[in-house]
């Protein structure tokens, strides 16, 4: 069987009635704004439908209001809405509405194993690394900087 890549129009519509009617998906990754918890075409993520009760440094998927869809991770609750950042980012988005909020992240698929929301890399993500907030660009330039020079030769 041939394997076929859906677009967000394509999919999300029948994928939204899924998770309202209680089914929890899987949902390959393909932005890079996740990293580098999440790699793009290497890793999934398993969503349910949102219970209306967020905590920061959870992952969700919500659609903002141009249409698209953003998996992100919950930064601030506020009372005008809610407040995202990818892990590799270092502006935070929103408001974003509570109501806008599409599934909840109840798990990963990464590098082929499966990362529960108990894991110590899931907990490291979602309560250490938002600290980095505003620092990260730095980070990523050092990582590759060390990388170039200590990774692997040619």
């Amino acid at each position: 069987m041939e394997k076929r890549i859906l677009s967000a129009e394509e999919l999300m519509p029948e994928y939204t009635e899924l998770l309202k009617a209680g089914a929890e998906l899987p949902l390959s990754v393909s932005g890079a704004s996740m990293l580098p918890f999440l790699y793009p075409g290497r890793d999934a993520v398993f969503l349910k439908a949102p219970s209306g009760k967020f905590e920061r440094g959870d992952i969700l998927l919500y659609r903002r209001t141009n249409g698209r869809y953003i998996l992100h991770r919950l930064q601030k609750i506020r009372d005008d809405g809610l407040y995202f950042a990818g892990d590799a980012q270092d502006v935070i988005e929103g408001p974003v509405l509570p109501e806008q909020v599409v599934g909840t992240v109840t798990g990963v698929r990464r590098c082929g194993r499966y990362v529960g929301r108990k894991s110590p890399s899931w907990l490291f993500y979602k309560y250490v690394w938002r600290f980095s907030l505003g620092r990260r660009g730095r980070m990523f330039t050092l990582f590759r900087r060390i990388k170039n020079t200590f990774g692997r030769k040619k």
